[in-house]
């Protein structure tokens, strides 16, 4: 059996046969379980990032208030 699409502008045959393998349950599940896995380590890294942001953020505004007052203290004094 062939099955055609239209993609982007162009004919796509797609040819399907009786005999192509079916996924098992098992193989479903350790796709399942691994793209979970991968999917888990993306937001660990992307807390992580955040993370390291967030404490970069507040050494940038410490510093900055620090200054100021170093100025302000000077101005006054």
């Amino acid at each position: 059996m062939e099955k055609s699409q239209f993609h982007c502008g162009t004919f796509i045959a797609q040819e399907k046969t009786m005999a192509e393998p079916q996924e098992t349950q098992q193989e479903k599940e350790t796709r399942w379980a691994a793209q979970r896995a991968a999917h888990e380590t993306q937001q660990q890294d992307s807390r992580a990032a955040r993370a390291r942001t967030r404490g970069r953020n507040w050494l940038v505004v410490g510093a900055i208030v620090l200054v100021v007052a170093v100025m302000a203290a000077a101005i006054l004094l």
